[in-house]
């Protein structure tokens, strides 16, 4: 590409932040086209070396050249989740197939895996560092995975099924997007909001009147739909909503039920074809679990510890909705109401009560207070221009010896062109380098209840976790300082990528926090010890019931991946509704359109891997013991999962960083105290 095209192009500029605010759906194809042509040359050089070797000359050039192409390719991603129209959609997913192509090309190169193999046996590369070393011993490992040592005919089938099942995920996800957006409830009679929360009454008269009608307009985005989920006494009106959402991604256009069949079979063959059963041992052999069955044993193992406590829960939640509330049998649009009322019922407390101590400008403050204590950093607001989005906000990063480290974007409200959940975004990895530190950049973002008018934003518990455990991930990444790129920040085994964001959720349970976290949004003054008390008495309340959920989740995942034999002719999520039964409060109660909207499993990194965020659970809990045991603001201990975690990516095993952070082995046994009680776990 001439340097005029280059320059002209804001995907290609190397300007530190990316300019996001002046990259239009043209700017996607031919900056897509041109870091691939740089790795296309990238890769022919490799199969063209001959000896003798240097990393530098191989992988250290793939590695420079992977990291251009993905300061594109994230920045692209990134806006389609944030900032998405039909052009920027359309633009993306005509590169989609070609990404997903030359990606499967690359891990599959017969000729380049010869290279490193050649190059695996010489004496550079055995008295290569740790991170060279691990990094040629992945490489080799996944191109083994892709097929790179398959026959020609084979490898071919391998890598258009790889390109096939990104536009499979693509569409899948793209069609639970456009449910989300496509349905909105529009109520003129008040009555019917009795006991939604006068924050969401608030922002649901707003969004009416933005739309030109009257009354209250209620959607499908997560602030909206919970707060009629969980607190409107109307039960027509959260059944309606319920029914909404569940057919969401089963609509005419938009039918998930078509699409998770192919891709399903898809995953099964590429396994097959590379030598494995199934996807789910594919996926976890170079995982931490190691295998299909070690997760599901971990699944199953979790579930008879967790089980006896969920019926129990069941049974309380039954009685409850009967004797106090009038509802018998319970339906899956009465769950999260009858929850909310057992918990304020019990304990005098539900979700909005906290709001008012938890403003988003507050929490932020804290959450950056408590990361310089912990780490060392020192985290400010900088100049916003380029954002891509008035809702952006934009801080630096810089260690206490002035470097600069990092600089990050947050973006936390709905908006109809961006997806739901929450999420990092890795833009930029940076990292040491001969000159100095070259700084990471990210973005963390999510769907929290937004302002309203000239009042700040106020949010639940909740969604206060959800900042933490964003900035979990954004530390990983921040806080990275691996020399070889592909082993940077989150680049790590699924089942361990958690371990650094679920950690930092801790805190918002521990007093010596709170004090510093939850001020009151009008004088200051801090959550009262009656409502702290309150909240530690709470904790435990339905943990069973979400620990239920979340093995549920993880279950479904992996026998979908392990069990379902497309060959067979059997329906999935047929199949998925009957592994999903026995989790439910009652049999009936799994939605139908629960799997076509699973967007973790079947448009994100999670598939054969959901399992993850329990395994995850079990690290961080035990890790977190070391805070309890020795301080919650402790540098000392901080300093040490900076080094022994955060800093290092994927530079070693995890095994070996969990070990050395904990000095052992890590134990189940702190996550079920936690979670159910200690007095509930044998």
């Amino acid at each position: 590409m001439d340097e005029a095209t280059r320059t002209s192009n804001p995907l290609l500029s190397q300007t530190f932040p990316i300019p996001f605010a002046s990259v239009r759906a043209e700017h996607v194809e031919p900056a897509i086209r041109a870091v691939l042509d740089d790795l296309e040359d990238t890769l022919a050089a490799l199969r063209r070396a001959e000896p003798p070797y240097y990393y530098e000359n191989l992988l250290g050039r793939l590695d420079a050249a992977e990291v251009r192409a993905n300061r594109v390719i994230h920045t692209v991603a990134h806006l389609n989740g944030v900032r998405q129209d039909a052009a920027l959609r359309e633009a993306w997913s005509a590169v989609l197939p070609e990404l997903a192509a030359f990606e499967a090309r690359k891990q599959a190169d017969p000729d380049v895996y010869r290279v490193l193999n050649a190059y695996a046996t010489t004496e550079e590369a055995r008295q290569l560092d740790e991170e060279r070393a691990r990094h040629l011993s992945l490489t080799l490992d996944e191109m083994r995975r892709a097929g790179a040592g398959l026959d020609p005919e084979r490898r071919a089938r391998v890598e258009a099924l790889r390109s096939e099942l990104a536009s499979l995920q693509n569409t899948f996800e793209n069609h639970v997007l456009d449910g989300t957006n496509a349905y909105h409830l529009d109520i003129t009679d008040e009555t019917r909001l009795e006991g939604i929360p006068g924050s969401a009454k608030k922002r649901a008269k707003e969004a009416a009147q933005a739309a030109g009608v009257e009354g209250w307009r209620f959607t499908l985005h997560a602030p909206s739909y919970l707060a009629v989920a969980q607190h409107a006494h109307d039960r027509e009106l959260r059944e309606t909503l319920y029914r909404a959402r569940d057919v969401r991604a089963m609509s005419d256009g938009r039918d998930n039920r078509t699409v998770i069949p192919r891709i399903l079979e898809v995953r099964r063959e590429i396994a097959q074809r590379l030598g494995y059963g199934h996807w789910a041992d594919l996926q976890t052999e170079p995982r931490m679990a190691g295998s299909g069955d070690a997760a599901r044993t971990f699944e199953r193992d979790l579930w008879n510890a967790v089980e006896p406590h969920f019926r129990a829960e069941a049974d309380d939640l039954a009685t409850f909705a009967r004797d106090e509330l009038g509802i018998d049998p319970i339906e899956a649009w009465d769950v999260g109401y009858v929850i909310e009322h057992l918990r304020k019922a019990r304990y005098d407390l539900d979700d909005e009560m906290l709001r008012p101590w938890f403003a988003m400008d507050r929490v932020q403050r804290a959450l950056f207070d408590l990361a310089h204590d912990l780490f060392g950093i020192t985290i400010t607001p900088t100049d916003r221009e380029g954002a891509w989005h008035p809702d952006v906000e934009v801080y630096a990063v810089h260690r206490e010896d002035g470097t600069h480290i990092g600089t990050f974007y947050t973006d936390w409200y709905p908006r109809d062109d961006k997806r739901g959940g929450a999420w990092m975004m890795p833009l930029i990895h940076g990292g040491p380098t001969p000159d100095g530190f070259e700084p990471h950049l990210a973005a963390i973002s999510g769907n929290l209840t937004p302002p309203s008018g000239d009042a700040p934003a106020l949010l639940t518990h909740d969604e206060v976790t959800t900042i933490f455990h964003e900035f979990g991930h954004l530390l990983h990444h921040l806080l990275s300082e691996t020399s070889v790129r592909a082993l940077s920040g989150t680049s790590v085994p699924w089942d361990f990528v958690e371990l650094p964001s679920q950690i930092m959720e801790n805190w918002l349970w521990e007093d010596e926090a709170l004090t510093r976290i939850a001020r009151h949004v009008d004088d200051g003054s801090p959550l009262p010890d009656e409502l702290r008390d309150r909240m530690h008495a709470a904790r435990t309340f339905a943990a069973a019931y979400a620990m239920a959920r979340q093995i549920s989740f993880g279950t479904v995942d992996l026998a979908l991946h392990v069990d379902h034999d497309p060959s067979t002719g059997g329906d999935p999520l047929a199949m998925g509704h009957e592994v999903l039964t026995p989790f439910q409060i009652r049999p009936e109660l799994h939605a139908e359109g629960f799997l076509p909207a699973f967007t973790h499993i079947f448009a994100g990194g999670y598939a054969a891997g959901y399992y993850s965020y329990l395994w995850s659970e079990m690290l961080e809990a035990d890790a977190f013991t070391r805070f309890k045991q020795e301080g919650l603001f402790s540098r000392t201990v901080g300093e040490e999962l900076r080094r022994e975690i955060l800093s290092r990516g994927n530079g070693a095993p995890p095994a070996d960083m969990v070990r050395a952070f904990l000095g052992r082995d890590p134990d189940v046994r702190a996550m079920l105290s936690r979670n159910l009680g200690a007095d509930r776990v044998a």
